[in-house]
C-alpha cells in the first residue's frame, strides 16, 4: 500500500513539474516570437497530454529508489531511462523536438533535456540524502 501511494504521490509531483516547465518554455517562446505562439489541431492538448504521460514516465519509475537491494546506479539508469524514453516519444509525437530547424537544434534540444532531466534529478537526490541525514541525525540525539 505504501508503495502504491508513495507512487501516486510521485507521479502527480512529476506531471505538475512537467507542465510548469511546459508553461515556462511556452512563455519564452512567446515572449521570443513577439506574442506570435500559434498551435493548431489540437496541438495544445497534445502537448498537455505529452506533459501528463512524461509526468508518468518520470513519477512512476521512482518508486525504484525504494528498493535497498538495487545499487543506487542501477536505480538511476532505470529511472532516467524509463523517463527519458517516455519524454523522446512524446517529443517526437508532439513536435517539441525542432526537426524542422535542422540536425544542430535537435542535438542542442535534446542536449538540453538531458541537462534538465540530470540537473532536476540531482536536486531532488540532494535532497534527499539531506532529509536521511536530518532524519538519522534526529534519531541519534533520541538515543542519547
Amino acid at each position: 500500500m505504501k508503495v502504491l501511494k508513495d507512487m501516486i504521490k510521485s507521479a502527480l509531483i512529476s506531471i505538475i513539474m512537467s507542465i510548469t516547465i511546459f508553461v515556462i518554455v511556452g512563455v519564452i517562446i512567446d515572449i521570443t516570437n513577439h506574442g506570435v505562439f500559434t498551435l493548431e489541431n489540437y496541438m495544445f492538448s497534445k502537448m498537455i497530454l505529452a506533459c501528463i504521460f512524461v509526468g508518468l514516465g518520470f513519477g512512476i519509475p521512482s518508486v525504484i529508489y525504494q528498493f535497498e537491494n538495487i545499487p543506487l546506479a542501477i536505480k538511476s539508469i532505470i529511472h532516467l531511462g524509463i523517463g527519458l524514453f517516455i519524454y523522446f516519444v512524446s517529443a517526437i509525437k508532439v513536435g517539441w523536438i525542432p526537426t524542422q530547424a535542422g540536425k544542430l537544434a535537435c542535438v542542442i534540444t535534446i542536449i538540453g533535456v538531458i541537462a534538465i532531466t540530470l540537473i532536476i534529478w540531482s536536486c531532488f537526490m540532494i535532497f534527499n540524502k539531506n532529509l536521511a541525514k536530518k532524519m538519522n541525525d534526529a534519531i541519534q540525539a533520541k538515543s542519547r
